[in-house]
């Protein structure tokens, strides 16, 4: 479906439009609430709230460009009502780790393309052989060892290092066969490990 075609069944009350805006928005999504509230159950959680004030508001997108708007402020200022909310209990983080997320919609807009650059990594991700893609996800998305994952997937910890190498060149190569800015992005990804 196109963009229009997508924003019509969606105020048409076609629930199939409804949840083709959603798989379409959720990992970038996901991912931009992550970089900000690094706990993935919480980020799913707004995930779902902002899905469901998409859904109660359904009339009021004219494009697609509002909707996006609309679904990445809604999470902006979720994220930052669940910081205030942490610290209102009492859990005081650095606010450091928050600054970028308390500038103006500008560095938004950032944290936007960065989101829908880790959904074109993570995409590719979804393709690479199983172990690979598991090493991977355990590496990058959970933050563990490498003899956390050994342990895990009961594999010795230079089978943990070849899957992980393997699946690093892997997406490198056909990062850059087709987008050199996501490309980028891998690189960058990578290299905080």
């Amino acid at each position: 479906m196109t963009d229009s075609q997508l924003i019509d069944s969606l105020k048409g009350d076609d629930q199939a439009g409804f949840v083709a805006i959603y798989h379409r928005f959720y990992k970038q999504l996901f991912f931009f609430i992550l970089k900000y509230i690094k706990e993935a159950d919480v980020a799913e959680e707004i995930v779902a709230d902002v899905f469901v004030k998409v859904w109660d508001r359904r009339m009021d997108f004219p494009s697609m460009e509002n909707l996006r708007a609309f679904i990445y402020i809604s999470a902006k200022n979720a994220s930052l009502n669940t910081i205030r909310a942490k610290r209102s209990k009492g859990i005081h983080e650095s606010l450091s780790d928050y600054e970028d997320l308390l500038v103006d919609d500008k560095d938004a807009f950032s944290n936007l393309i960065h989101a829908e650059l880790v959904h074109a990594i993570f995409t590719e991700v979804e393709k690479l052989p199983e172990k690979q893609k598991e090493v991977f996800n355990l590496t990058f998305l959970e933050d563990k060892t490498v003899e956390e994952i050994a342990e895990e997937l009961a594999m010795s910890p230079a089978a943990v290092y070849t899957n992980r190498s393997r699946a690093i060149n892997t997406i490198r190569y056909l990062l850059k066969t087709k987008n050199t800015l996501a490309l980028f992005a891998f690189l960058s990804f990578v290299g905080q490990k």
